[in-house]
């Protein structure tokens, strides 16, 4: 199941240039699954993260933050770009898998960009008048919208990822998050904000403790 589904990763084209996703603002969860037989469970093992990425600094910066506040919540786990470094390129499926069942972990926790949209937002602000002041000064211009109005079409990129934790000595999966985000940013910021939205998942989902307050 893993190596299916960094097969489909592949097929995606990698799409991970800049990101594992983005900020807490900008990434959403469109739906997690859980199998039925584990709903409710705490994981009981060790987890090895896996930041699906060509871009090996991104790989670092999500597996490193991960693994950090998985440690906090009370879950052991190990970055695998510890014992598969480098770019993972087309064998890096079964390379991670075999990687993971030498150490003896017992979940793959990995995220990867699956696919991208386009998405359009339109604005409307009214034509500065030069000398105008108006009703309340500034905010007279927006009384009724019967001034002409400037029309913006802005266009934002949406990177759709998948999270799957999967157990490695039945390769099978048994939680996964489906996640959209529009327009990341700043590389290092965005993505330990997204390691936050999937580890907020993962505690709805009484996969993990809740954060700390």
């Amino acid at each position: 199941m893993f190596v299916a589904m960094l097969s489909l990763a592949r097929r995606a084209r990698w799409l991970l240039p800049t990101l594992l996703l983005a900020a807490c603002a900008s990434t959403t969860v469109d739906g997690t699954w859980t199998r039925p037989e584990v709903v409710g469970q705490r994981i009981d093992g060790a987890v090895m993260v896996v930041g699906v990425a060509r871009d090996e600094t991104v790989r670092r910066i999500y597996e490193d933050d991960m693994v950090a506040k998985l440690a906090a919540r009370g879950v052991k786990a190990s970055r695998s770009y510890e014992v598969v470094p480098g770019v993972l390129d087309r064998e890096g499926d079964s390379q991670l898998l075999q990687a993971a069942r030498g150490a003896g972990v017992r979940y793959l926790l990995s995220t990867a960009v699956i696919g991208q949209e386009l998405e359009q937002a339109v604005y409307q602000d009214p034509w500065p008048y030069p000398g105008f002041v108006g009703y309340r000064g500034w905010y007279g211009a927006y009384w009724g919208m019967s001034w002409p109005a400037r029309t913006e079409v802005r266009t934002y990129r949406v990177y759709i990822a998948q999270t799957a934790l999967t157990r490695v000595d039945a390769d099978r999966v048994e939680w996964t998050a489906r996640t959209r985000t529009t327009a990341p940013t700043d590389v290092e910021s965005e993505t330990h904000a997204f390691v936050d939205v999937i580890l907020g998942a993962m505690a709805r989902d009484g996969l993990v403790a809740a954060a700390a307050k």
